[in-house]
């Protein structure tokens, strides 16, 4: 409805923040590297209806929203045109437009507060504003001094711009003034909507709050397009009862985090500024930068030379805290009223067009909810995407647009990190946290890591603070400095070395391979002494708590190697930014936690891999990555018949070794082939944020045949099946995807549509699948229970990884379908088909 309160004339000084010297000359500076076709004069065309701004008076309890239109520097300098609910009218020339709004809080006594900071330090409850986001702990634990208890209900939580905060019980109150020539809208998805908005004219909206949850507000036109031009925001709902729960009753944290992911298309924006309309289905958006709460690259990670934007990113984005000991069985554990054993909570929200895999090194993260519903404790199921629905332990988390994922960082000490190693700390740890859809790393076509990114940051022992901004890293001036200057060691020293259990020396090669369908393809892998140079590298197999080492070659270029899913101390981690890339050799080291039956805490075994984090959207396309493996310790209470079969984990089913088979969907871009190890590294748009995969494989093979010593490409073919009931034990399928784009596995009766359901999921990102809900009991394996994980089909994104029994009720044949779909428009681009021979 339109809403008379409104007048308009000329703005005066006091009615709009004045752009600093930063800002003009930021923008000064950038204009020259406005995306090709729009010049400087450009920057100043707008389709504003006049060029004076709206001046409205305000209303008690009203928060007003300005739809605006303006130019944004991107991560590496260039202005794209934007749009934005921003909270002052601004017109396109402004040289600091207002597209974003500051964080407001709606109380459930009525009360419309703007702060960043919540609860807010000026309207009671208050909390503590930790210092740069990190908070502090309340002492050591009696007994184990390297973990520490946590102070209950202490500290505040920092929210990004475009976040609205309503308690329960609060009534929300919206004023929308479209500024621009074009019809525009705000709408809480699924909840309310202001209506369309004619040009000039405003419009609210009122509703009560609705349960506790996160939700995504958006200008719908054209479907994902407004929304990625920059009409979006997100409203965070919290019990007015606790500030630290989730919802009345739910899961404890110590604070929360509001993460943001967008996408963001250059070509859409000018299209859009100069009138066009956009149809996101004849011509799909081509994000060129992706961002995490406004930021990207070395800005998300808090290395830059602005300290408004580090200090911005250590408050809103980069996790940080102290080691504690918590159990994912109850998240709200106390020893006092004043302490709590918890983690932190993220909220993760795609508000772009992409499919995002937020990929967390260091720690898995446990998955709470999606879209404001709580997953299961007692119960899995699987969706009719091939989702599975529990809570669980997850370290790549597929985050589809406009989800709303809530996971919970418990910040335990590394669990594969060695003891002497984490007690010898003397300064933070980081580890990446990063979409591994690996298209997102980039910006204008390279600069990787330019993307979407943040560190998550495990305090030293006596934390006394965190430290000064400018001491805890070095800074760069640019994006692109920063890319081409990751730190790098010729041949540093393993720390605290072990005698190793198992060695598996690694060494670079470069060399075109033939793939089965006759193609050929420059790869670029790892090989030991025995293995011949094939694709995928060689697999790394070990036991749980054996000392692991892996000697790195590099030869002539610079790598590392990235154990994805094991998480040892920053050194063994194999990320540049957090501790360096080899020039020459490394020992990397690192022993996999040993399990316990019954405890969802513990345990390191099941389906992981290994890549290089070099340039990695280039060098794991390249074919640099390789299966690891990891078997449990066999415990006296889950025995297994020595030579014929193994559990997946320590207290899980057995399955037959003779069948074990590795399915790795793999897709191959011939022009991404044809560059240079540093492709984009500088600046150059090499095109790495369009994956254009012509080449569609699955990699693998039965496990239990010798490794091949030839090399060559190593496609799977075809995955023998024990049938239920012949005396063998069920056959285990492992999954993972080395694509950019999402798969999806489909089981199949011979004929090759009817589903067949003899799958069943037992663990994903090498956790199993167990049911949690008694908070100081065991959590047993979900078929123990008379409840396992049934499905025909699995869906999983880039990075993550499924073991999967396989259950076929007679002999014959069935069929494995994989189908890849685009990240962005969910078009199947392929199907393969194998067949599953039970007998």
């Amino acid at each position: 409805m339109t809403s008379p309160d409104i007048s308009t004339g000329p703005a005066t000084a006091a009615d709009a923040d004045a752009p600093t010297r930063r800002d003009v000359l930021r923008y000064g500076a950038a204009v020259g590297a406005v995306t090709a076709g729009a010049g400087a004069a450009s920057l100043l065309r707008g389709s504003v209806a006049a060029s004076t701004p709206m001046r409205i008076v305000p209303i008690d309890g009203v928060l007003d929203l300005y739809v605006n239109e303006g130019y944004v520097p991107m991560v590496d300098g260039a202005m794209v045109y934007m749009r934005g609910f921003g909270d002052r009218p601004t017109t396109i020339d402004d040289p600091s437009p207002s597209l974003t709004a500051t964080p407001h809080i709606f109380f459930a006594d009525g009360r419309l507060v703007a702060d960043r900071l919540f609860p807010p330090t000026a309207a009671p409850p208050t909390a503590a504003p930790p210092p740069k986001g990190r908070p502090s702990p309340a002492h050591p634990v009696v007994g184990d001094p390297l973990v520490y208890a946590l102070k209950r209900r202490h500290w505040g939580s920092y929210f990004p711009a475009r976040t609205i905060i309503a308690e329960t019980g609060s009534r929300i109150r919206l004023r929308v003034h479209n500024t621009l020539t074009q019809p525009h809208e705000l709408s809480l998805l699924g909840l309310a909507t202001t209506g369309t908005i004619a040009p000039g004219q405003t419009a609210t909206v009122e509703l009560s709050a609705p349960a506790a949850g996160t939700y995504v507000f958006a200008d719908p036109g054209g479907g994902p397009v407004q929304r990625t031009l920059g009409l979006f925001g997100v409203l965070v709902v919290v019990p007015a009862d606790d500030h630290w729960r989730l919802t009345s009753g739910g899961a404890e944290f110590e604070r929360q985090w509001l993460w943001i992911c967008h996408d963001i298309d250059p070509v859409w924006g000018r299209r859009a500024q100069l009138g066009e309309v956009i149809d996101p289905v004849a011509t799909p958006a081509v994000p060129a930068y992706f961002t995490l709460n406004g930021r990207a690259g070395f800005e998300s990670v808090a290395v830059t030379e602005d300290e408004e934007i580090n200090l911005a990113s250590h408050e809103e984005t980069l996790v940080a805290g102290s080691p504690r000991r918590t159990d994912v069985r109850n998240f709200s554990a106390s020893a006092t009223a004043t302490t709590v054993v918890t983690g932190q909570m993220i909220r993760m929200v795609n508000a772009g067009v992409a499919v995002h895999q937020m990929h967390f090194h260091g720690n898995h993260v446990w998955t709470v909810r999606n879209n404001a519903v709580d997953y299961s404790r007692t119960t899995g199921s699987i969706d009719a995407e091939g989702h599975v629905q529990m809570q669980h332990w997850e370290d790549t988390v597929e985050l589809d647009p406009l989800d709303r994922k809530v996971v919970v960082l418990a910040l335990k000490p590394p669990p594969d990190a060695l003891p002497e190693v984490f007690a010898a700390r003397t300064e933070d740890w980081h580890y990446p946290m990063h979409c591994h859809a690996e298209t997102s790393q980039t910006a204008h076509g390279g600069l990787y890591p330019g993307g979407i990114m943040a560190d998550w940051v495990m305090a030293p022992p006596t934390p006394t603070g965190p430290a000064p901004l400018a001491a805890e890293h070095h800074t760069y001036p640019t994006q692109v400095a920063f890319a081409i200057d990751q730190p790098k060691e010729g041949s540093p020293t393993t720390e605290f070395r072990k005698t190793p259990d198992r060695t598996f020396l690694r060494k670079f090669f470069n060399r075109r391979l033939r793939f089965p369908d006759g193609s050929e393809h420059e790869i670029w892998g790892f090989e030991d002494a025995t293995s011949g140079r094939g694709l995928p590298s060689p697999l790394i197999r070990a036991t749980e708590g054996e000392m692991i080492h892996v000697p790195l070659k590099a030869s002539k270029r610079v790598h590392t190697i990235h154990i994805h899913g094991q998480e040892p101390d920053p050194r063994n981690d194999g990320v540049g930014h957090t501790s360096f890339e080899v020039t020459g050799e490394y020992t990397y080291q690192w022993s996999p936690e040993r399990g316990v039956p019954g405890d969802p805490n513990k345990g390191s075994s099941g389906t992981y891999f290994y890549h290089c984090h070099v340039n990695t959207v280039l060098h794991v396309q390249m074919g640099m990555f390789g299966p690891l493996i990891i078997d449990p310790v066999v415990h006296p209470s889950y025995p297994v018949t020595p030579g014929r079969t193994r559990r997946s984990f320590v207290d899980g089913p057995e399955y037959d070794i003779a069948t074990e088979t590795l399915l790795v969907p793999y897709t191959v871009d011939p022009r991404w082939h044809q560059l240079g190890h540093a492709a984009g590294l500088s600046g150059e748009d090499v095109g790495l944020n369009r994956f254009d995969p012509q080449f569609f494989y699955i990699l693998g093979g039965n496990l239990s045949r010798p490794a091949p010593t030839a090399g060559g490409v190593q496609v799977l073919r075809d995955i023998r099946a024990n049938v239920v009931g012949n005396g063998t034990a069920p056959s285990l399928l492992r999954v993972n995807n080395a694509s950019y784009f999402p798969c999806r596995l489909r089981i199949t009766e011979a004929d090759g549509v009817t589903p067949a359901l003899i799958g069943e999921l037992i663990a994903h990102d090498g956790r199993p699948l167990r049911d949690t809900s008694n908070p100081t009991g065991p959590s047993r394996v979900m078929r123990d229970l008379g409840r396992p994980v049934m499905t025909d089909r699995v869906a999983f994104g880039s990075a993550e990884r499924y073991d999967l029994l396989l259950l076929p009720p007679r002999a014959g044949e069935y069929r494995a379908h994989i189908d890849y779909t685009h990240w962005i428009t969910g078009r199947n681009l392929a199907t393969r088909t194998l067949t599953i021979y039970a007998s």
